[in-house]
């Protein structure tokens, strides 16, 4: 039987604060690796009260934060890092950002995370939609989980899963409910993004996911290179089409001060089952980060490239999703916003995996190159003017 505890059930007012679990504590007889789980709650500053979970499968450790949209803010394979350095250097507990400030820009007060999940009423910049105001990327990543629970599944491999729920609702506006699940199997580079949103109303409602993967060093770097099978590629902004598309998947920064960010659009090709992928490889090709996702779950990809001075939060994002991050009218004009029917659910998943040698970069490389199909279609209009 699988080990089961649940740390937050809101119907049942249950919050374990501090809790660990271990392989002994588990009874697993099968991966004989020491492997852990442990929820605390911190203290001080604007973390205070923020509750997060470390997961360490005795390869890969990871932090996730039940309090802000059960994203994932650290992680990392023995010396190599999959995060970043953000300006932000604390997990900023939900009840110190006000997502309306700057303009509706108030989602940046507590960014710093590897992974977050943008949505789920709306991804992209502040806009407005009709008579509705719309903040930076929408409210998921700051909404606490009203469900925690931990399993270990000895079989047929044995594997961490953390699941928890997060819903967004108010009156007369968005019900909306996801059910997240992280795991990871004991040993390995690799964790696994499954997520179900469903509409919890009667009605039709609009929803948009997209997945903020970010990283700075030691994977970005001068030399650094964003591979994937690509099938059409624009610059969003005239800024982005600066250079007419050459080297637009190179990294040459960190920049000096003045330098401002870089946003690519994408489609990427699949293959016979849908599936692609996306590699941030190293500078010295000797390691790398991959994202492995459906085109059909996930049909839109954004390179985000930020090469600003260290301090300034130099870092890139991966972001597959189900709509590009424009204003939602647009999204919608363009037939790409989902649509869910009353109690319709739509589901989405990434693996995210690390590689730690330069074989291991160079066969995933070689996956990635036989992907693509035809030349890909570099635009060089801006699709925003």
């Amino acid at each position: 039987m699988p080990y089961s505890k649940i740390l937050v059930d809101n119907a049942k007012n249950v919050s374990l604060k501090e809790w660990r679990l271990t392989a002994a504590d588990a009874g697993d007889k099968a991966s004989r690796a020491a492997w852990s789980v442990e929820k605390r709650q911190l203290a001080g500053g604007r973390q205070d009260g923020v509750e997060i979970i470390v997961v360490d499968n005795g390869a890969l450790k990871f932090t996730v934060v039940p309090t802000r949209g059960f994203n994932v803010w650290t992680a990392s394979v023995g010396e190599l890092r999959l995060g970043w350095d953000s300006p932000v250097n604390e997990i900023v507990h939900p009840k110190f950002v006000e997502l309306s400030e700057r303009g509706g820009r108030g989602w940046l007060n507590g960014f710093g995370e590897w992974v977050s999940r943008c949505g789920l009423e709306s991804i992209g910049p502040p806009c407005k939609d009709g008579d509705i105001t719309l903040t930076l990327h929408g409210r998921i990543n700051y909404l606490p989980a009203n469900y925690v629970e931990v399993r270990f599944e000895e079989t047929p491999t044995p594997r961490i899963v953390l699941r928890g729920i997060v819903e967004e609702s108010l009156m007369f506006g968005p019900q909306l409910r996801l059910e997240a699940e992280i795991s990871t199997e004991i040993g390995s580079h690799a964790l696994i993004l499954d997520d179900t949103v469903t509409n919890l109303a009667d009605a039709p409602q609009e929803m948009q996911s997209l997945y903020h993967i970010n990283f700075g060093p030691p994977l970005l770097g001068p030399g650094a290179e964003f591979v994937a099978p690509v099938k059409r590629v624009a610059p969003r902004d005239r800024r982005a089409a600066e250079g007419n598309m050459v080297g637009w998947n190179a990294y040459t920064g960190p920049h000096e001060p003045g330098y401002t960010e870089e946003v690519y659009l994408m489609e990427l090709f699949g293959d016979r089952d849908a599936m692609t992928q996306a590699m941030l490889k190293s500078p010295d090709g000797k390691s790398a980060a991959v994202l492995t996702f459906s085109v059909r779950e996930l049909p839109f990809m954004t390179l985000w490239k930020n090469e600003a001075p260290s301090k300034t939060g130099y870092v890139t994002g991966l972001e597959p999703a189900t709509s590009y991050p424009l204003p939602r009218a647009v999204e919608r004009a363009e037939g790409r916003l989902p649509k869910l029917k009353g109690g319709e659910s739509y589901h989405s998943k990434v693996t995210i995996r690390a590689l730690v040698s330069e074989e291991e970069v160079e066969t995933s490389a070689k996956e990635i190159g036989q992907s693509q199909e035809s030349p890909s279609e570099i635009e060089t209009k801006p699709v925003q003017t």
